[in-house]
């Protein structure tokens, strides 16, 4: 018999498993961007831990509006970039590159200026462009002859989130011919200038499934297997050193910044930085520049501190292996351990693995979402599956324990998985006081079995409303009902809702039983009840293995107490508290009855009388907001007009009204501290 539970178990955890996957599999378009996103958090992760820093070769000549106010207005005249060239010439360079397309002729005086000035600098890259059909769009031929190289500005952009990662180190035109990136030919005029054209740099690199290279010394690897692309390890913009394109210009200022950074060796990436020319990307460091994403594919191929994906196949292995783990784990372990275990596992799969992975390795993962994805289904699912199959003998165990401690607490014992906790658990919970007004004077009316009879009669009709709602029946003391609901959260006011009906469904069970014990009584009976929510604890108080009964402590419960006692001094049948009062006030209707604190509480609190579930009468909303009026002339300490007002209401309000003629009439004679606010201090229960 236990091996076939065993082998069951097993069916099940592998049939769980495999509907997980293909659920994976289904959803990978969906969570494409989910796993984007989760991607920049690793790469800006990576870049507080390691702190990769921008090459000292590289620097970012801006025009700026520094030099749109020294030298004039863009675009600059081709002869202006001549003098810059010019002005560099004596200081060795390495590679001007410009990140401006010069696609058509200009003044031909200029251009040829340009042009001559381009043919006496062996290593100025320029700018290309592909449009929409694959077409190259590159410099005018006669400064395209002059030039060293140029290479197309495109990076890749992401379909599913617009977002920069990688850019394509090699794209054919329309026409078939291959045309390199504007960084790689940048980077070959710099290998050029450094190596004293004594490297043999080809054309074209070569590509292979997973490596773009020109040398054995010199390899790229592909983000992943056959996808032509080159991950970014991108850096904050702030990290590379810029200068002013004025500067460059300005002879003077020239040999000023030469001394601060030592133009020696440099690679000037020259790009327009004014307002309406700049192309901005999305990128994992948020909206940034195309010469910020050239600079960043530039250092992170001198760097040699590129990024790749993680192996895919290797990646939904692990994917496998963490949902048979996670399965395996909730289908086993017990209530108070799953907690522990699906944090272990998700810290471990989703944070730890990733980062050492990509700390040690530079790898990213393709599917981090389909990681925690996968965690959930396995909670989940497995837990379903549980709960059906363990939902018949809980069943069958509650229905015993409720015929003797009552529904609610058999389902929380079952929570404890059988095991009684002895110990105090804080719970939010709504507490319920009702009392019968004038209970102690019934012995002196009714015989000693009359007496049995009625309260028999009583506690039957009054608990079968609590426990309709869905309540516990904490205790009973004598003609007194407590009860409690500690289910709420801060999400639901569902038992808000049941404690108020439930104190409506008492008064109007109250008629029927007056109506039998009315004649043997002379006057009908009335509850008070009060209602008030919060945080309490719950335990088993008593004797271990002696007398147990369990029940709930707390100021809150304590306040629910007195909330009913609250209710003689305001002729009112069922108060509450403001927390009740907000939680429900859409669903019934209610009437502010002051601000008080009650005996042994510092702190006050609002009270309301709940009527019922009908509206106001226009008649009745007049007279409610009188008595507010009358209530702000008593906190404005404009005793005489709040008593007068009170009065007029005195036969529709009773003793609410009477409650606060009385203190009217009190604070007339002894007027109060100037820091009274106007909160009742209760000197009885």
């Amino acid at each position: 018999m236990q091996k076939q539970t065993i082998k069951n178990k097993n069916l099940l955890l592998i049939l769980i498993s495999c509907i997980i996957i293909v659920i994976l599999w289904i959803s990978n378009n969906f969570l494409r961007i989910l796993n984007k996103t989760i991607q920049n958090q690793y790469y800006e992760l990576k870049n507080d831990i390691i702190g990769l820093q921008a090459n000292p070769h590289i620097v970012i000549v801006e025009l700026d509006e520094k030099s749109f106010s020294e030298i004039g207005v863009y675009p600059f005249p081709r002869n202006i970039y001549a003098t810059v060239l010019e002005n560099l010439s004596v200081y060795q360079t390495a590679v001007v590159a410009f990140d401006i397309l010069f696609l058509d002729p200009s003044q031909p005086e200029n251009d040829t200026i340009f042009i001559d000035a381009i043919a006496k600098y062996p290593n100025i890259i320029l700018g290309s462009s592909f449009d929409s059909s694959g077409n190259i769009h590159t410099p005018f031929s006669a400064i395209k002859k002059r030039t060293y190289s140029t290479g197309f500005l495109h990076p890749n952009i992401e379909k599913s989130n617009k977002t920069v990662y990688s850019f394509s180190p090699a794209l054919q035109d329309a026409s078939g011919e291959w045309y390199e990136h504007f960084a790689l030919q940048i980077l070959k005029g710099f290998y050029r200038y450094i190596y004293d054209d004594t490297m043999d740099i080809p054309f074209r690199w070569v590509y292979t499934s997973e490596w773009y290279s020109f040398s054995q010394d010199i390899t790229y690897p592909l983000a992943q297997k056959n996808s032509n692309e080159i991950l970014i390890n991108f850096i904050p913009p702030t990290f590379f050193t810029r200068i002013s394109f004025s500067d460059l210009y300005n002879v003077d200022t020239l040999r000023e910044i030469d001394k601060k950074i030592d133009l020696r060796d440099k690679i000037l990436l020259i790009w327009p930085a004014s307002e309406g020319l700049k192309d901005e990307f999305f990128t994992p460091n948020g909206i940034e520049y195309g010469v910020n994403i050239h600079a960043n594919i530039l250092n992170t191929l001198l760097s040699r501190e590129y990024m790749m994906y993680f192996d895919r196949d290797l990646e939904w292995i692990m994917i496998f292996c963490i949902v048979i783990l996670s399965v395996s784990v909730n289908l086993s372990s017990s209530r108070k351990m799953l907690i522990f275990w699906n944090v272990a596992i998700v810290g471990i799969f989703w944070f730890i693995i990733p980062l050492s992975i990509l700390l040690g390795t530079n790898l990213i993962l393709n599917y981090p979402a389909e990681i925690i994805f996968s965690l959930l289904l396995s909670f989940s699912s497995a837990n379903i599956v549980k709960y059906l199959i363990e939902d018949k003998n809980k069943q069958k165990l509650n229905k015993a324990l409720s015929e003797y401690v009552g529904s609610n607490i058999a389902e929380e014992i079952l929570l404890w998985d059988g095991k009684i906790n002895f110990d105090g658990q804080e719970k939010k919970l709504v507490c319920f006081f009702s009392d019968i007004e004038w209970f102690t004077s019934l012995s002196e009316i009714l015989t000693p079995g009359e007496l049995v009879t009625l309260l028999r009669e009583y506690l039957s009709e009054m608990t079968s409303v609590i426990m309709d709602q869905k309540w516990h029946v904490d205790k009973f003391e004598g003609d007194a009902i407590m009860a409690l609901w500690w289910a709420f959260t801060e999400h639901s006011n569902t038992d808000f809702i049941q404690a108020c009906e439930a104190a409506i469904l008492q008064q109007e069970t109250l008629i029927k039983i007056n109506k039998k014990w009315h004649k043997k009584l002379g006057r009908e009976l009335q509850i008070r009840i009060g209602i008030h929510g919060g945080k309490a604890i719950i335990w088993n108080i008593g004797a271990i293995g002696k007398k147990m009964d369990f029940t709930a402590l707390g100021d809150n419960i304590n306040l629910a107490s007195r909330l009913e006692g609250v209710n003689k001094f305001y002729g009112t049948r069922i108060c509450v508290s403001e927390v009740v009062y907000k939680a429900t006030k859409d669903f019934f209707t209610f009437r502010y009855l002051d601000e008080i604190q009650v005996k042994w509480k510092d702190v006050s609190v609002k009270i309301y009388e709940l009527i019922g579930k009908e509206a106001l009468s226009e008649e009745q909303k007049q007279m409610y907001n009188s008595f507010l009026e009358a209530v702000d002339l008593y906190k404005e300490k404009n005793f005489q007009d709040a008593r007068a007002m009170f009065e007029s209401l005195f036969q529709e309000w009773y003793n609410a009204a009477q409650a606060y003629i009385e203190r009217c009439g009190y604070y007339i004679s002894n007027p109060p501290e100037k820091n009274w606010n106007g909160v009742w201090r209760m000197m009885e229960k």
